[in-house]
């Protein structure tokens, strides 16, 4: 028991000393700056450590001559109470790595807070040749084979891999190639940088979640969190031996690292405990996957001559919207392919139309659904189809021909035959067909006219519009328009320049929108309001009006300016008499005048003033 009362005590004398010892230092400047060490061999890492004493904004670090910044800005805080009162520390942490020897300076940081700009000392490195530095001052380094928080390090912490589910597939197969992310530490932040490049293949998306959704994963023995990426369909257009090349991208991985001391402090030794908390740093890490190389067979060479290159598993139906009509009445024709497979890159089947059909280039539309499993869905073919002459007719639609994966071997789907009867139509009039390849259909029965027989009648025109008094009038007015426009463009110029002036001019009209704002506050009871806005109105016309700066705003300067621009001396008494009224209200309520009759009376000498004065 007595043990526990010494620590507790020696642990509350700590932080006592802890807190005199972080007031004495930073009594002058609440922002400083430290280093790790002061003296580095040329490749070695410095954490440099920017820390305000209280909350500030807007920080700017200097710039790092000389050095490689391998991360940061990492910004911490910590709050400490005390007797009751609060103390906030904020910190921002930079890792960077001597790139040259000699003796440099890295400039202040700077920063705002309590509505002042506050900057850091400037810090002094001496870098130095080979692992030469005084142990005093360098021995805890940030090595990869320690903390393990430089990007080198952490490479074995969070990586990116790719993997197939195939490597030995025909030409035209579908492969699934999945991009997983590997982590042992927290990420903040991760984007790709470079797709990879998919030379030789046919490509198709696998829809993703907008967030990676993180699962654990034992690889090698070791646990991981994973998260799935990108995921992709490929389709090898070519035989022989493909490659994918690696797809790229960064994080930033967010690890805690203990607090390097300087020197040998027992207070910072005791509170760079882990029970404390250690300091966060987020690093960027640059991610690679792997190549991944791919054998391509080339598919079997009996294949019959109805095929186009599919490989899966599909079936064919086809069917036109009707077999009896009228020569030049339109027909559809479609052809629907469902299955599972590179169904994106099957043509459309041969079709045998009769000489005497106008036929158009088909509208193909595929919708298919990408998975782990392949990619599934349907491509239609439409055509467009017009008989010209009556008679029957016959549409030969020939079968698909597909490499099927499970039987390996080539499987033949039935075509269709479509037997049409066609009537006589009505030949002066013909279907018109827009969007279509072949646009010189649109103009059949209309492209030959007959030759008139019959001698034109030619008259001439007597209402000639050129050289007319109308032609020159409408000639000179776009001149005399734009002359006009210069005139008052020019005028309106001198009248922004001439600030005085213009305010003199609209010194009514701002006069009497403050006259509306007072008539809000007086309808609302708002008395002081509407006095306010009173005052307002009368000293802004004057000031407004007589061009005098409200220095010189008095009743005895306004009084003498007023009868100078030949102001009635009843107006002027009126303009007193207002504001009086207004003072009167405002000091004295129980004899001064209602808030109407001043209301009444500011409209009324407003409105005077206005007129004599012009």
């Amino acid at each position: 028991m007595i043990f526990n009362k010494g620590k507790y005590f020696a642990f509350g004398l700590m932080i006592l000393l802890s807190s005199i010892y972080s007031l004495n230092v930073k009594a002058d400047n609440p922002f400083v700056a430290s280093a790790s060490s002061t003296t580095v061999a040329i490749g070695e890492q410095i954490q440099i450590t920017f820390e305000l004493n209280g909350n500030g904004r807007n920080f700017q670090a200097p710039s790092f001559v000389n050095f490689s910044v391998l991360s940061g800005p990492s910004q911490s805080s910590s709050m400490q109470i005390y007797n009751g009162s609060v103390s906030q520390t904020l910190s921002y942490t930079y890792i960077i790595q001597s790139t040259k020897e000699g003796v440099f300076k890295i400039g202040p940081a700077m920063i705002e807070a309590s509505g002042q700009k506050f900057q850091s000392n400037v810090l002094t490195i001496t870098v130095v040749k080979g692992n030469n530095k005084p142990q005093a001052q360098g021995g805890n380094q940030q090595k990869s084979g320690g903390n393990e928080t430089d990007a080198t390090a952490m490479e074995k912490n969070v990586f990116l891999k790719a993997s197939i589910d195939k490597s030995n597939v025909y030409r035209g197969q579908g492969i699934v190639v999945t991009y997983k992310l590997y982590t042992r530490v927290q990420l903040v932040n991760y984007q790709l940088s470079k797709l990879p490049a998919l030379e030789g293949f046919f490509s198709q998306e696998i829809t993703m979640p907008q967030q990676p959704q993180f699962r654990g994963e034992v690889l090698n023995g070791v646990k991981y969190n994973v998260a799935d990426i990108k995921k992709v369909v490929l389709f090898p257009q070519r035989s022989g031996a493909l490659s994918v090349d690696p797809m790229k991208g960064e994080v930033v991985a967010r690890v805690q690292v203990k607090r390097k001391s300087q020197g040998r402090n027992p207070l910072e030794e005791f509170f760079n405990d882990p029970f404390f908390g250690n300091n966060v740093q987020d690093i960027k890490v640059n991610l690679s996957s792997e190549t991944l190389k791919i054998n391509v067979k080339e598919l079997p060479s009996s294949a019959p001559s109805t095929f186009n290159g599919a490989v899966g598993k599909f079936t064919m139906t086809a069917s036109v919207d009707k077999k009896e009509m009228k020569a030049h009445d339109a027909i559809n024709l479609k052809i629907k392919v469902v299955g599972k497979g590179n169904i994106k890159l099957i043509d459309p089947p041969k079709i045998d139309f009769p000489p005497d059909f106008e036929t158009y280039d088909p509208k193909i539309n595929a919708n298919v659904t990408a998975t782990e499993t392949g990619v599934n869905g349907t491509k239609t073919f439409e055509y467009l189809v017009i008989p010209r002459n009556a008679g029957e007719y016959k549409i030969t639609v020939s079968g698909l021909t597909y490499f099927d994966l499970d039987k390996n071997k080539y499987e033949t789907q039935p075509g269709s035959e479509f037997l049409l009867k066609v009537a006589k139509g009505d030949e002066t009039t013909t279907t018109t067909v827009s969007g279509v390849s072949k646009s010189d259909v649109q103009f059949i029965g209309k492209d030959i006219r007959f030759i008139k027989t019959t001698i034109p009648v030619f008259a001439l025109n007597q209402s000639a519009f050129y050289d007319s008094s109308l032609f020159y009038i409408l000639l000179v007015i776009p001149a005399f328009l734009f002359f006009l426009l210069i005139i008052f463009r020019k005028r309106y110029m001198e009248l922004q320049s001439n600030v005085t002036l213009l305010k003199s001019r609209k010194a009514n009209t701002i006069a009497m929108k403050r006259l509306k704002v007072a008539k809000k506050f007086l309808s609302q009871n708002q008395s002081t309001e509407f006095l306010d806005e009173m005052f307002k109105a009368l000293w802004g016309f004057v000031s407004d009006k007589l061009q005098m700066p409200v220095s010189e705003l008095s009743k005895e300067n306004v009084s003498t300016v007023l009868a100078t621009k030949n102001v009635s001396a009843e107006s002027v008494k009126l303009f007193i008499e207002a504001l009086d009224a207004c003072e009167m209200a405002r000091f004295a309520r129980s004899i001064a005048s209602s808030n109407e009759d001043i209301y009444k009376k500011g409209i009324e000498v407003i409105s005077k003033l206005e007129e004599e004065i012009g």
